[in-house]
């Protein structure tokens, strides 16, 4: 026992200056430990939000629920769109005219040629050719941009206009414009 006290002794400096480090170094993580719990009770309190803190489980069960309903109806919104889409397919996205004087002894551009057409360039061309005496009108089908009958230089250019002057067209999954102009 008397070699402990001769080393506390000899040694008491160096001792009480390690035990000041350590305490110092413990305040220290006492701190840290501190702050850290503190953030950790106001993230939990922001997480319970209003309740006792029992119903945790609950409230993330009925938040599960409810994403799960939004995929659902995400996926329901998604079907009609792909219904939509392929409507819109088939309705007239391309128009191009033709206005023209069918006759030398006829004024102005009264006569006229429409090709109107889908995506698939499937239509149908109407022409008005208008005269003195007569106006007649008739049309003709379109099928993969041809027709079977046999078409006027104007219906042709009517034709070719509409094929290449497609309307608007909006990605709504996207968001963004398929402008095609020529």
């Amino acid at each position: 026992m008397e070699w402990v006290m001769g080393f506390f002794n000899h040694y008491n400096a160096l001792l009480l200056m390690g035990s000041l480090v350590l305490n110092i170094l413990i305040i220290i993580l006492l701190i840290i430990n501190i702050s850290t719990s503190s953030n950790l009770k106001d993230r939990y309190r922001k997480l319970v939000g209003g309740t006792d803190g029992k119903q945790i489980e609950g409230i993330l069960f009925e938040h599960i629920n409810r994403v799960e309903d939004v995929h659902r109806r995400l996926d329901g919104i998604e079907s009609q769109l792909n219904v939509f889409d392929n409507r819109l397919s088939f309705c007239i996205q391309k128009v191009g005219i033709i206005r023209y004087n069918a006759f030398d002894d006829t004024g102005s551009d009264l006569s006229y040629s429409i090709a109107l057409l889908d995506e698939n360039n499937d239509g149908i061309i109407i022409t008005g050719i208008y005269g003195r005496i007569e106006t007649v009108s008739y049309a003709k089908p379109v099928k993969n941009g041809v027709s079977n009958y046999s078409l006027s230089v104007e219906e042709l250019q009517a034709l070719e206009r509409a094929k290449v002057n497609a309307l608007d067209r909006i990605d709504v999954r996207g968001g963004r414009s398929n402008r095609q102009t020529g």
